[in-house]
């Protein structure tokens, strides 16, 4: 479990865009723009009678073929937000952190992704899911882009909801029904208040099942309002603003003022509120209020009229949906924040389920860390519990006192910050996931394979100078090589610590480069060793038993975000947040040759850099593409860079790739995996028809099996294997 670094809110500057720029809705315009053409795109293969199975097939005109092809995991699921179950027909639908929803029959747990190439990805960690009956309709937010739209066919098409998805909103906050087999849907959104010159949340309503919503205005602080009406046993629906309790009516809508929750205000900064019915016309409530180390909680037996306070639970909420109570069992509480907590005496006492780390002993029945959602369904003599976790989704059927993993095959929507594929012999993969760990395939199979967890945590910018013999790696906290990547377990793990080496100023995953002629030794960027303001590189050495790091003594005076070596690793290359550009060759020391004008970096992940492997003295560089060009490239060794962007959206672009002998390289970006193509002197979408619609963080070229490996940031690893002699350019790039 690590503290990860949270969504920022429009005009901040996370993503490095100039100060004018709402990086957010660019990405938001564009990614919907790339939905609708992957749309139709699909609908003219359907119209042509072209078989589902062959949509894998990308054709660029001009430049090359090939086919998109899923890897994995299939065993090691990443962060579920908000789950329905279907008590008719024994399904769950369950929607990923990754913005893709999924079902399965609660008996066979055949998990599918009825469409890839939506998304309804949340600002933050939180996701909003609603399922309606009588029939079946599905309705899902995304913030990124701004989105809330509904499907009549279990999730396969989306149509946006009419008057819900006014720009310029952050994240949402809640979404209600009065009644799933009715006609009203309450919907909550965080805008910026130009009156009250700040963020505040909105309210949106629906009197036909969603497709249409009006706006009703402001109705509270950002984090201080929820909506919420009790599951099966009520038709009543309420809102929280701070600790006023309100009931809504329908048209004319309007609202009832119930007693307050005496609770300070001055403590409050999230707050959830859930209720069931105990007996007819009188509902129960909770009352639950996130705080810093615990969240106060507050019971009303008799409709929201008086309230008691109860005991706090033991832990602040992971997010805006993380407490529940029973629709049928008025002492069931639930609350959830890294761990999960029940009470089945009225918030008298609370109990813990397990503790995060007791997962890694036995996944199937102990939690992973953090609680995104809990949702509580009335079966018989206890409650059905589906629980949100960043490692799949769980149930339980005894109010918590076991639970069952529901995502240990087929949920596959994992969330990687990279990967290295070795380059010879069984080709065994390794993977960097956000709260799952280092995973490795050892001797893997075509298609998707079985990913195993040898170490828990979150691993990126994985790298190596012996073709995988060792790899090198970095989580918020050390920098780590693997001996050992076919062993399935940690023996051949060795670590530099940077609390213990006193190693300060670091991204939260800082960029590290394996050198390319010996494997045991590493470039990291800082940072610095020691005290002070100073931001230098430390070279790291493996004696073949510990890791030392040697400190260089040149100042970047800025951090520094992106670290690389030549082929022949004579030469060392640095960016710094500066958007500067420096040069070591041989024995001599760090210059800096390109002064500002370069990609800005990611806020905790940093920049790329990739030197052309056959052609001396050409260099690509990549980072933030809001404000300028996200690509440049530099034919002069880093002494000065021209724009390399024809094509790409003005985007985050988290990494490149390139062929062994420079023919191909390859773009993972915030809007999907890109390709340039030297017949056109531009950047071409890879995504076609079937790859899915994701955050691609990197692109490992793996050059043995001639495929580009993308992460993704919450489907997987997806290969887009060329073909087998296909197109290839015969002067390399331009």
């Amino acid at each position: 479990m690590t503290t990860f670094p949270v969504a920022a809110k429009p005009g901040s500057n996370n993503y490095r865009a100039a100060p004018d720029v709402d990086w957010r809705s660019m990405d938001g315009e564009a990614r919907t723009a790339r939905i609708e053409r992957r749309a139709r795109l699909r609908s003219q293969l359907m119209a042509a009678g072209v078989e589902q199975a062959e949509w894998s097939r990308t054709v660029l005109p001009g430049a090359l073929a090939g086919n998109w092809v899923e890897r994995g995991s299939r065993t090691q699921s990443g962060r579920v937000v908000s789950a329905e179950f279907d008590s008719t027909n024994n399904r769950i639908t369950a929607l990923a952190h990754g913005g893709q929803v999924w079902r399965a029959d609660r008996g066979a747990l055949n998990w599918t992704s009825p469409n890839d190439t939506v998304m309804f990805r949340p600002n933050g960690n939180v996701g909003t899911l609603l399922r309606l009956t009588n029939p079946e309709r599905l309705l899902v937010v995304g913030d990124q882009p701004t989105r809330l739209a509904f499907s009549n066919d279990a999730g396969t098409t989306y149509t946006d909801s009419t008057g819900g998805n006014p720009g310029g909103g952050w994240y949402a906050t809640g979404l209600a029904a009065r009644d799933a087999a009715g006609t009203e849907v309450y919907f909550l959104r965080t805008y910026f208040d130009g009156a009250m010159g700040d963020w505040r949340t909105k309210l949106f309503a629906s009197t036909d099942r969603g497709s249409t919503f009006t706006d009703r205005g402001f109705v509270g602080n950002r984090d201080q309002v929820a909506i919420f009406s009790p599951r099966d046993t009520s038709t009543t629906m309420y809102l929280l603003n701070g600790t006023q309790l309100s009931t809504i009516t329908p048209e004319p809508m309007h609202w009832w003022h119930a007693r307050p929750c005496h609770m300070p205000a001055r403590r409050m900064w999230s707050r959830s509120v859930a209720g069931a019915t105990a007996r007819p016309g009188r509902d129960f409530l909770y009352a639950f209020y996130s705080r810093s180390g615990g969240t106060d909680v507050y019971r009303s037996l008799d409709g929201g009229l008086t309230w008691t306070t109860r005991t706090p639970a033991p832990t602040e909420m992971f997010g805006n949906f993380s407490a529940e109570a029973s629709p049928q069992f008025q002492n069931h509480a639930y609350v959830g924040g890294v761990n999960l907590y029940r009470s089945l005496d009225g918030a008298q006492s609370w109990q813990l389920v397990n503790e995060w780390f007791a997962y890694y002993g036995n996944p199937a029945s102990q939690l992973h860390a953090d609680i995104p959602n809990i949702d509580v369904f009335s079966n018989g003599a206890a409650d059905r519990i589906l629980i949100s976790t960043d490692g799949g989704l769980y149930e339980s059927n005894d109010n918590l006192m076991t639970v069952t993993n529901l995502s240990l095959s087929g949920l596959n929507v994992s969330q990687y910050y990279g990967s290295y594929t070795q380059r010879s012999g069984s080709r065994h993969i390794l993977a960097g996931a956000q709260d799952q760990g280092l995973q490795k395939v050892v001797n893997p199979s075509p298609g998707i394979n079985d990913f195993i967890q040898t170490y828990s945590g979150d691993y990126a910018h994985l790298t190596s100078g012996n073709g995988g013999v060792s790899t090198w790696m970095v989580y918020p906290g050390f920098a780590m090589l693997e001996t050992t990547p076919a062993a399935p377990n940690t023996n051949g793990l060795r670590f530099w610590d940077f609390g213990a080496q006193g190693f300060t100023g670091w991204f939260f995953l800082p960029p590290i480069a394996a050198d390319p002629t010996n494997g045991n030794r590493a470039i990291l960027a800082g940072g610095r060793i020691g005290g002070g303001n100073s931001n230098r590189v430390v070279e790291l050495s493996y004696n073949g038993s510990s890791i030392s790091g040697a400190q260089d003594s040149f100042d970047f005076v800025n951090a520094v975000t992106a670290v690389a070596f030549a082929s022949d690793g004579n030469t060392r290359y640095a960016m710094s947040t500066a958007q500067d550009f420096f040069r070591k060759s041989g024995g001599g020391s760090w210059t800096k040759v390109t002064n500002s004008g370069l990609p800005g970096n990611h806020y905790f992940h940093g920049n790329d850099i990739v030197v052309h492997p056959t052609v001396p003295g050409t260099i690509y560089v990549a980072g933030s593409g809001y404000s300028n060009p996200g690509v440049f490239r530099s034919t002069t060794d880093g002494s000065s860079f021209a724009a390399f962007s024809t094509g790409l959206p003005n985007t985050m672009v988290y990494d490149l790739a390139i062929s062994a002998d420079g023919q191909h390289l390859f773009a993972a970006t915030e809007l999907g995996p890109y390709y340039y193509d030297t017949a056109t002197s531009s950047w071409v979408d890879l995504s076609g028809a079937s790859a899915p619609e994701q955050v691609y963080w990197d692109v490992d070229f793996v050059d043995s099996e001639n495929t580009a490996r993308f992460s993704t940031y919450g489907r997987g690893i997806w290969d887009f294997a060329l073909d087998s002699g296909g197109l290839l350019f015969r002067n390399g790039f331009e």
